[in-house]
């Protein structure tokens, strides 16, 4: 269970997430983290968080956005969100590191959901796709239905 100023780091993507507040410490209604992409253009694959809205607060670098199917790029003090079940995805979209705020509201398991992931790019990653086995990605998604989705044309 993560807690506030714990840290994960995922060796496939070089992102590292700290842990600003949890949903323990918020009674579940909110989830805080400082997340820092190393990796200039490195992209997950477009999602959507059916019951949770994502917000960005960019505090360094330039992150690209793609929110509803409308891509933009925002630099220190400028802030993205993504509405509950809106498809998205984000990027550093510089050659220097980006350095983001991010909030889902409500947090709901997204905490145990990152850090399985991030534990499945630490045991059985494929550094070449940048990304964890593909049948471990898909079971993962099936037990946080709640909280995170691929985007219609990914299915």
């Amino acid at each position: 269970m993560a807690r506030a100023g714990d840290e994960l780091f995922n060796p496939l993507t070089g992102e590292r997430i700290v842990f600003l507040k949890t949903a323990a410490d918020t009674g579940g209604s909110l989830l805080e983290m400082d997340d820092f992409w190393t990796r200039p253009g490195h992209r997950a694959p477009e999602h959507v968080h059916p019951e949770i809205e994502e917000r960005w607060q960019v505090l360094a670098g330039t992150a690209g956005f793609r929110v509803g199917g409308v891509e933009r790029t925002a630099g220190p003090g400028e802030t993205v969100v993504a509405p509950a079940g809106v498809a998205h995805l984000a990027w550093n979209a510089a050659p220097e590191p980006v350095h983001v705020r991010i909030q889902m509201r409500p947090a709901l398991g997204w905490e145990h959901f990152v850090e399985r992931l991030f534990a499945l790019a630490r045991a059985h990653g494929e550094p070449e796709r940048g990304a964890p086995d593909p049948a471990e990605m898909l079971e993962l998604l099936r037990q946080f239905p709640r909280e995170i989705a691929l985007a219609p044309r990914h299915r």
